[in-house]
């Protein structure tokens, strides 16, 4: 059976033993290692020695979320590899970690042999894992590159209809603000380097319009693009970067939402209850759109 295998690189400006012994300090490891926004470490536990293993537990609204390892090798300061899953009982992949010298700081690889069924997420879990070494470079004392909000929703709806939802100003018209904001206006060039730029009120009557670039296309499972506050600039960064995947299995289609270089948790969490209003908007779109074609 073959693996689909992921690599994340990063560099950091610790030392190579500095950034080894954060993934085995139980005090600092539930702030980074599988953190989410909003979470709150619960448990961690870790038996540092070949053959030990690691528990973290992390309380993300009424959802625990569990992970669980054993560590196969663990070579200061250079090499750390552990098997990865979400219960006791497995199923696991395996995670290779690879740390390197690189002037006064080092360069970190992390290598993640995925289940099969992981293939059609593989876009999460990188994500998830690039918001892990950006939350060790915080841990081990750099500012980084801001925090990113990775989300999972379904529709209930083909993605060509998704896409359209996304795409389209006429439909970015109906759903794009939060719950209970009206959006005022939304328009777009759809193409490499196009522009998109949207407006909305709030229940209290103050507007904020966001705006971005199109930085990938590709019809109807992928969309990248950046993310500003023209007014009302809730976002101290000038840029902030959004993903949309989306998969269609069995006539729905499953949307992975990530968005990139949040200032600070706080933003990423209020970014997320804004998103969160938002897709309740595009749900309802999307039932109505896939009416339409019936």
């Amino acid at each position: 059976m073959s693996y689909p295998t992921l690599v994340v690189s990063r560099r950091f400006a610790a030392s190579p033993e500095r950034l080894f012994d954060a993934w085995f300090d139980p005090k600092a490891v539930g702030a980074w290692l599988f953190a989410t926004p909003g979470g709150v470490s619960k448990h961690v536990e870790i038996d540092a020695r070949v053959g030990g293993g690691f528990a973290i537990h992390e309380q993300r609204g009424e959802i625990l979320a569990t992970h669980f390892g054993e560590y196969r090798e663990i070579a200061r300061p250079r090499r750390i590899v552990f098997t990865f899953g979400s219960s006791q009982d497995g199923p696991f992949s395996v995670v290779t970690v690879d740390i390197k010298p690189d002037g006064a700081g080092s360069v970190l690889t992390l290598t993640h042999r995925l289940l099969p069924e992981w293939a059609s997420v593989d876009v999460s879990v990188r994500a998830g894992w690039e918001g892990v070494l950006e939350g060790l470079a915080r841990a081990t004392g750099e500012e980084g590159d801001g925090h990113m909000l990775v989300m999972h929703r379904t529709f209930d709806a083909p993605r060509i209809l998704v896409w359209k939802a996304w795409t389209e100003a006429n439909h970015l018209l109906r759903w794009m603000c939060p719950a209970e904001f009206k959006v005022l206006f939304a328009e777009n060039d759809l193409r490499i380097g196009g522009k998109w730029r949207s407006g909305m009120r709030s229940p209290e009557g103050e507007d904020f319009i966001h705006c971005g670039e199109y930085l990938e296309i590709e019809k109807p499972s992928r969309l990248v693009f950046t993310h500003t506050w023209e007014s009302n600039r809730l976002e101290p960064r000038a840029n902030t970067k959004i993903t949309v995947v989306l998969n269609e299995i069995g006539g729905k289609t499953q949307m992975i939402f990530i968005h990139a270089g949040l200032a600070t948790e706080e933003s990423a969490c209020s970014h997320q209850h804004g998103w969160t209003g938002a897709f309740e908007n595009l749900a309802q779109l999307a039932s109505e759109l896939v009416q339409k074609t019936h």
